[in-house]
C-alpha cells in the first residue's frame, strides 16, 4: 500500500492558519502575541529558510514579508519591543535555546526543554563537572560564574567582569553566550543601556530568573520531554520529516526514529506522509 499523500498547497494552507500569517488573523497587540507564543509553543523572532517555524514578524504582518531595512516600520518596531517586553515580564523565554537561534518557548514547554539540559540540580555543581569533562568551555565557565557571583548583569559588565573584553575576544564572549542559552543555564532578562549603543541584553541564570521552569522540570523525564516537544512542534508545523526533527533539536537519528516509532504505535502521530513536491516522508500528529 503507498503512504498517504498531501499537497503542498494544502500544507501550506494549514501553517498559514497555525502560524497567523493571514490578514485576518494577524497579531495586534502584545496580549495576542503572547497569546500566538503561547500556542505555537516554540516560535522565531523573524523566518529563517533552515528552520520550519512560525515567526512573531509573520504572525503581525498576516504573511511573512520581506524585514525592511529602515526602522519605522510599525511591524518591525513592534517585534522589536514585545521581543525585549515579553521576557522582561517573565512571560515567555528568549535568547538562543534552539541551534543557537533566538527562539521565543512557552513557559508551558520550557521545563521539557529544560529536562532535558544538562543542569541536574545544583547549579553551583553541575557547570563544573561539564568542565571537568570537556563539555563546557573555559569562557562560558567564566561566564556562568560572574553570573553566579554578582546577578543579573548587562553584557557589556558580563565581558569585562569574565575577562572577556575588548573586540579580539567579542567573538569567544558571543560564543560562550550561545553556549549557555544552548544549555539553558542562563536567560535573557532585561535589556540595559550600558553600553556604547545604549542598548544591550541583560542576562542572569535561567534557575534564577525562572524557578518554576526549573522545578516543575524536576519531574519530567526524559522520555517523556521528548515526546512531548516532538508531538508539540508536529502541532505547531503541520508536518515535518525525521531529519528535520533531528537536526532542530540535537537528537540522535536513531533516538528520534525509536521515538516516531513508539508514538505512531501509540495512534499520537502519523508517519510516512509523502507531501508532493517536498522530498523526504513526513510526520504528522494526529488530532
Amino acid at each position: 500500500m503507498n503512504p498517504p499523500a498531501w499537497s503542498l498547497e494544502s500544507l501550506q494552507a494549514a501553517r498559514a492558519e497555525r502560524y497567523r500569517q493571514q490578514p485576518h488573523r494577524r497579531v495586534q497587540t502584545q496580549d495576542e502575541a503572547l497569546q500566538f507564543l503561547n500556542d505555537a509553543g516554540l516560535c522565531l523572532l523573524f523566518s529563517a529558510r533552515d528552520i520550519e517555524l512560525p515567526s512573531l514578524w509573520g504572525a503581525l504582518c498576516g504573511g511573512d514579508r520581506p524585514v525592511p531595512r529602515h526602522h519605522n516600520d510599525r511591524e518591525l518596531g513592534l517585534a522589536w519591543r514585545w521581543k525585549d517586553t515579553l521576557p522582561a515580564e517573565r512571560a515567555v523565554l528568549y535568547g538562543k535555546h534552539v541551534r543557537k537561534r533566538p527562539v521565543f518557548i512557552s513557559l508551558e514547554l520550557a521545563p521539557f526543554f529544560y529536562a532535558l539540559s544538562p543542569n541536574y540540580g545544583d547549579p553551583h555543581q553541575d557547570y563544573l563537572e561539564e568542565y571537568r569533562d570537556g563539555k563546557l568551555s573555559a569562557e562560558a565557565k567564566y561566564v556562568y560564574e560572574v553570573l553566579l557571583e554578582k546577578g543579573a548583569l548587562p553584557t557589556s559588565r558580563i565581558r569585562l567582569d569574565a575577562g572577556l573584553g575588548g573586540s579580539s575576544n567579542a567573538t569567544r564572549f558571543d560564543r560562550a553566550l550561545a553556549e549557555l542559552q544552548m544549555t539553558f543555564r542562563i536567560a535573557k532578562v532585561a535589556i540595559s543601556d550600558a553600553n556604547r549603543w545604549s542598548y544591550c541584553y541583560v542576562y542572569d541564570l535561567l534557575h534564577r530568573h525562572l524557578p518554576e521552569v526549573v522545578e516543575k522540570a524536576r519531574e519530567i523525564p526524559g522520555r517523556l520531554a521528548r515526546e512531548t516537544i516532538l508531538v508539540r512542534y508536529l502541532q505547531t508545523v503541520v508536518a515535518a520529516t525525521p531529519q528535520q526533527v533531528s537536526r532542530l533539536f540535537g537528537w540522535e537519528p536513531r533516538d528520534v526514529d525509536r521515538l516516531v516509532e513508539r508514538l505512531a504505535d501509540e495512534g499520537r502521530l502519523r508517519a510516512g506522509i509523502h507531501i508532493e513536491g517536498l522530498p523526504g516522508d513526513h510526520l504528522v500528529s494526529q488530532p
